[in-house]
């Protein structure tokens, strides 16, 4: 379970919450925004890589450090590369080995295999739909509770993002009791992950929608929700 508590990132020009929320296993959420509304910020309290000027981020069951338990039990997938850029894929994956005691180079390999990644290739040569194969692969090697996907298909072309959704929806439906949030502006994207919730970034705070309230909605009727007050939104979810 991932736990944010009344969590507040502060910028000179825009402040994020506070905000609260409560992930169960299992739970699919679609966050979505437009850019420059928070969204990687709040993935980045979430996986532990930032510290929130106000509040709590946890991962439950959590030690003493918040921080250690969030670094330990999340996997982020961003755009850039989570590698030694001199290692091979091969030598990231034993070096991820080294860190992680719930390691699984099997999972790994076997998803770096169905995405068609090298994993003879250096990392820092790596193209940017390889490195987020790369990073996805990462991801599943952890053996993780907690996914965040931050935006994995931006600047990709149509054919490498179909591969990538379709490889990602496979995983994600063979972790029935995973954590996945998944980020992006791209609206179709959001039947490739069947979300659960529904979470909107607007104005910097968080508003909720559950499944049974967007199952009806098009993708001009999320559009709008970027935009406009939603008739049922919480800014903030226990």
């Amino acid at each position: 379970m991932l736990v944010v508590d009344r969590a507040v990132a502060e910028y000179p020009r825009f402040t994020l919450g506070p905000v609260t929320l409560t992930l169960q296993p299992g739970d699919r959420v679609a966050l979505l925004g437009r850019n420059g509304t928070g969204k990687s910020t709040l993935l980045a309290l979430m996986a532990g890589l930032r510290q929130p000027e106000r509040g709590t981020v946890s991962a439950v069951p959590s030690g003493d450090d918040h921080q250690l338990t969030l670094r330990r039990d999340v996997a982020y997938v961003g755009a850039a590369l989570q590698a030694l850029p001199w290692h091979s894929v091969q030598e990231h994956f034993r070096f991820m080995a080294q860190m992680y005691a719930a390691w699984n180079t099997d999972c790994a390999l076997a998803l770096a295999h169905e995405l068609a990644l090298d994993v003879g290739a250096t990392t820092g040569t790596l193209s940017r739909g390889n490195i987020v194969k790369l990073n996805l692969a990462t991801a599943w090697g952890r053996q993780a509770d907690i996914l965040l996907l931050d935006e994995p298909t931006a600047g990709l072309d149509p054919i490498a993002r179909t591969d990538l959704l379709r490889e990602l929806r496979r995983s994600i439906h063979a972790c029935p009791n995973a954590i996945v949030v998944y980020a992006t502006h791209l609206l179709d994207e959001l039947p490739e992950i069947h979300p659960t919730r529904l979470l909107v970034l607007r104005d910097g705070m968080v508003h909720s929608h559950e499944r049974e309230a967007m199952a009806p909605l098009h993708v001009t009727d999320l559009t709008a929700l970027l935009t406009e007050a939603p008739r049922r939104s919480t800014p903030e979810v226990a």
